[in-house]
């Protein structure tokens, strides 16, 4: 029994160190998905499976699972829900192989990204197609392409919008938390500057995913002045420069914020997108997405500017 207890414990004590961080970590991403992710990281290191090769499976699953959202068909609906599930906890492993190996790579990072715009675009494109033919509620008039329409600009717009900077302040929470050399933030800059340095037509692929990862880091800067200024003001000191009251500050005002970032990624589109197939109604995760989340968007925007207006003033203004 105590040996079987003493394995129990390393097996939660190593899971744990593959987390980023638990300020960013979510009771169903704690008790769910990072469990069974650790055990896919744990079964692919043994094979020798490289970090991006996950996300590589978990891009075809994601993708594969928006041709079962069918809405009020629950067996169609519960594969797809299934297959997304699946490419989640892969989401995870990749991840969490990562920082069990130290394998981390700037393309692991874009690809990362780009797994659940993959899963996203194949479940709108899927979701058009259903809509087409459906009525507008309280109507005999099918949504045709006014349905096309509403659907793209929830993706292209409001579902971006969302996740884009839900995860850039996330990033921002670790980066004062643990380090630079710990987090995922990066600069558009520096970005744009790797890209204009190939001067080979070889490296082609390479030129495009900066391209595309320069242009998505440009939007979340451009969406936070206030927290642009305070970083400037940073300049390239890691977090072991920095005041220990200043990060003490920044955590405690930026913690709250947190679940927040976490409903507008991944989880609560999941089980939304689930209910609204189950019932046979679409049009309402569209507008959860359009309404509840864009306001929860702006006011955890508002509040995160305030904040770093407040930490500049306090900590940096001296020194302009």
């Amino acid at each position: 029994m105590l040996a079987r207890s003493e394995r129990w414990q390393r097996f939660v004590t190593e899971m744990r160190s593959t987390y980023k961080s638990m300020d960013t970590e979510e009771k169903w991403d704690i008790w769910v998905v990072r469990p069974i992710g650790f055990v896919e990281a744990c079964l692919c290191r043994r094979l020798h499976i490289h970090p991006n090769a996950i996300t590589i499976v978990s891009i075809i699953f994601g993708a594969a699972s928006g041709y079962f959202f069918f809405p009020g068909n629950v067996g169609m609906v519960l594969i797809g829900a299934l297959l997304l599930f699946f490419a989640n906890t892969l989401d995870s492993a990749d991840g969490q192989l990562a920082r069990m190996t130290r394998q981390y790579t700037m393309l692991g990072r874009v690809l990362d990204g780009f797994a659940g715009d993959v899963w996203f675009f194949s479940i709108y494109l899927f979701m058009m197609i259903r809509m087409y033919t459906m009525p507008i509620p309280g109507t005999t008039v099918d949504w045709g392409w006014l349905g096309i329409a509403v659907v793209s600009v929830c993706g292209f717009i409001f579902h971006s919008t969302q996740s884009t900077i839900a995860d850039y302040y996330r990033n921002i929470h670790l980066h004062f938390l643990a380090g630079r050399d710990y987090s995922e933030l990066v600069r558009s800059s520096d970005l744009t500057a790797q890209r204009k340095a190939i001067s080979s037509w070889r490296g082609w692929f390479e030129w495009m995913w900066l391209f595309f990862y320069a242009s998505y880091t440009r939007k979340q800067e451009n969406w936070t002045p206030q927290l642009q200024r305070l970083l400037h003001a940073v300049g390239k000191r890691s977090a072991k420069d920095l005041p220990e009251q200043f990060l003490r500050e920044f955590r405690a005002s930026s913690l709250p914020l947190m679940p927040m970032t976490n409903i507008l990624t991944f989880n609560s589109r999941f089980f939304a997108l689930v209910i609204s197939m189950l019932v046979g109604l679409p049009w309402l995760y569209l507008l959860y997405e359009m309404v509840v989340l864009t306001v929860l968007l702006f006011y955890m925007r508002w509040r995160h500017e305030k904040m770093c207006a407040a930490l500049f003033s306090k900590w940096f203004a001296h020194e302009s």
